[in-house]
């Protein structure tokens, strides 16, 4: 069977359905051949998004102090798991907002060192890189056809069920998406209330987004990452030291092998260094917020009678795991790739090659000793062991809140 060729467009350029459907696209990619560099056709939307997201983010800040000035603490704590996950994508959003020329840079960079003949990407294992997004992919796209159609239908349903329009009553806040401060009340009043549920409407849409986004480009550039570290793996291992004892043209080939994967892999951890960069910022942030955000679904979760309440806050609560999960595995496939780089040099018959070459194997095993890892500003690692302290930062936060409930 012949080996299918791939390109970076058909994985960079693929929407979900909340970007395909609604055309809220934050980072729209966009070249006009496979020669040229990727840009952006526009960043309006990407402002336009960040700017809604800001706006609800600060109305929800005013409906929180307010509840709490009123001692409404149990409606202060369910507007502000709400909150959380808006505070996470404001985090997202104002990061593709200030490193969206190094995230386009990176693009580009990787795109020129994406291998662009099948032979190449057999050698590659380009299928796996492509197995691996095609599947994610397909659970973050029904993530979203599941998870944001529930949370902005839901509330219409109820109020369709259950509210009287022709009461006049103040419509309560379980029937809007998002439980935020409007002036003039406007949220109150069945008048507006169609025109409302549609700006809250655009405003879920707009805030997901900047995640999908932000998500996107992350995992894609970390999947290949991962894949040119594993072909300078399995170079290495390909290696046969015996070849540099030979004389001539034929030890000058094995050496000009060596020096290329040499060069070919310090390069990545270049342009590793450049993903940093781009990344430090949300990763740096997405800790506490992540932690805190689980952490108010789970104590809504513990302190709710109602059982469509409970699963209403268990959907959002599990997909934040989830997503805090994969963000911290990838940073360890990432450790585990360049760290094994170490022991293919030290496992292949080094030590029947000549002293020259023994010699530039003690160099490299001293350079690859140290793998390279995700990290927020070298604070902390992207990793399993940061995903364990952050359920644990969750875990703590949780006991402290449901303590002070009590005590109340």
């Amino acid at each position: 069977m012949a080996q299918r060729y791939y390109t970076l467009d058909e994985f960079l350029l693929r929407l979900l359905p909340s970007q395909r459907y609604t055309r809220i696209i934050c980072l729209d990619f966009f070249r006009e051949n496979r020669a040229m560099d990727f840009r952006y056709k526009s960043l309006v939307t990407l402002y336009v998004a960040v700017a809604v997201t800001l706006i609800d983010f600060v109305c929800n800040v005013i409906k929180i102090s307010l509840y709490i000035r009123e001692q409404r603490l149990q409606e202060a704590k369910q507007i502000a798991a709400v909150w959380s996950i808006e505070s996470l994508c404001l985090v997202r959003g104002i990061s593709l907002v200030l490193k969206q020329r190094n995230m386009l840079e990176l693009t580009n960079d990787l795109d020129k060192i994406f291998p662009r003949d099948s032979e190449q990407q057999l050698r590659m294992n380009c299928a796996k890189f492509a197995r691996y997004l095609d599947v994610r992919f397909r659970i973050v796209g029904l993530y979203t056809l599941v998870g944001v159609t529930v949370f902005i239908g839901t509330p219409l349903l109820k109020y369709l069920l259950y509210y009287d329009a022709s009461s006049g009553q103040v419509i309560p806040d379980e029937y809007h998406q998002h439980a935020s401060w409007y002036p003039y009340h406007l949220k109150d009043n069945p008048r507006t209330y169609p025109y409302v549920y549609v700006y809250e409407g655009f405003n879920t849409i707009c805030s997901i987004n900047l995640v999908f986004a932000w998500d996107h480009i992350y995992t894609v550039s970390v999947a290949e990452f991962l894949m040119h570290f594993d072909f300078v793996n399995s170079e290495l291992a390909n290696l046969d030291a015996r070849e540099s004892l030979h004389q001539g043209k034929r030890r000058r080939k094995f050496f000009s092998r060596l020096l290329g994967i040499i060069q070919y892999h310090q390069h990545v951890l270049k342009l590793g260094d450049k993903f940093c960069n781009a990344f430090n910022l949300s990763l740096f942030f997405t800790n506490l917020v992540s932690a805190a955000s689980i952490c108010f679904h789970v104590y809504l979760i513990a302190n709710s009678d109602d059982y469509l309440s409970i699963i209403l806050f268990s959907f959002p609560c599990l997909v934040q795991v989830a997503f805090a999960f994969d963000n911290c595995y990838q940073g360890t496939r990432i450790a585990v790739a360049t760290s094994e780089t170490a022991n293919v040099i030290f496992g292949h018959n080094w030590y029947e090659g000549s002293v020259e070459y023994r010699k530039i194997t003690y160099q490299m095993l001293q350079f690859a000793s140290r793998p390279f890892t995700l990290s927020g500003y070298n604070l902390f690692r992207i990793d399993m062991v940061h995903f364990r302290m952050s359920m644990m930062i969750a875990y703590r936060m949780f006991t402290f809140l449901q303590a002070r409930g009590e005590r109340n």
